[in-house]
């Protein structure tokens, strides 16, 4: 009698439990707030130690030349922020594109909007440079730079601030897609949209011939590093699985 042997049951690799999707957030996440407090620091540092130093009285006509590596870092810091953001909005794309397709694609386009608005902006304070040196240079009346000084100053602002309201309505966008993902706490993504709008509102006044009023952005310089630092030590909540 021949022996027999019994086949053994096929053998299927079963899956193994996929780990926490934490661990997936918590990297991406902390990036993303690394970079939020990376723009926050360097818009301070240009917004408020740089320029004012560049455009001071008796205005940059007299200044500019003078100041070759404030007006070098100007430029670059805001070339640099723009690309960050770019990065950010990128990255939150990549993250939560599926689950928030139209949404994360206006936001990356207002960032991609607000990369163009600063290296426009850029290009003219470097124009302002150009032309500061060549009126030191000539030594000549003030008064026949005065048309071109006039001009560049314009461009300047006519950029600068509306570069600040694609800024605010970026920011905007943003703490909805984080809210809309629920990647952070509801209720800081809620205060991040309110001082969105508020910045919004108080840059806006600039283009009717009104001050900019900086009380309505201080909202947003808490909220924003404050935003920066939870996502720094805690991450992106774990996105739902599928199914």
């Amino acid at each position: 009698m021949k022996p027999q042997f019994s086949a053994a049951a096929p053998l299927h690799d079963a899956p193994l439990p996929r780990p926490a999707a934490s661990h997936d957030a918590a990297a991406p996440g902390r990036w993303l707030g690394a970079g939020l407090l990376l723009t926050f620091g360097l818009g301070i540092c240009s917004n408020f130690q740089l320029q004012p130093q560049v455009f001071a009285a008796p205005g940059f006509l007299s200044r500019a030349a003078g100041m070759p590596l404030q007006v070098g870092l100007i430029v670059l810091l805001g070339l640099f922020t723009a690309l960050v953001g770019v990065a950010m909005a990128a990255a939150l794309r990549g993250w939560y594109g599926a689950q928030q397709p139209l949404l994360s694609r206006c936001y990356v386009a207002l960032v991609a909007a607000a990369l163009a608005t600063s290296l426009f902006e850029g290009t003219l304070v470097l124009a302002m440079r150009s032309l500061s040196a060549a009126y030191l240079a000539a030594g000549a009346d003030a008064l026949a730079y005065e048309p071109a000084r006039a001009l560049l100053a314009g461009l300047r602002n006519g950029v600068h601030f509306p570069d600040k309201l694609l800024g605010g309505l970026g920011v905007t966008l943003m703490y909805l897609l984080l809210y809309r993902a629920a990647a952070i706490p509801r209720p800081l993504a809620v205060t991040g949209m309110l001082a969105g709008v508020l910045q919004w509102i108080a840059v806006a006044r600039e283009l009717f011939g009104l001050d900019v009023m900086h009380a309505l952005l201080l909202p947003l310089g808490l909220v924003y590093p404050l935003t920066g630092l939870w996502l720094l030590l805690r991450g992106l909540a774990p996105r739902p699985a599928a199914g």
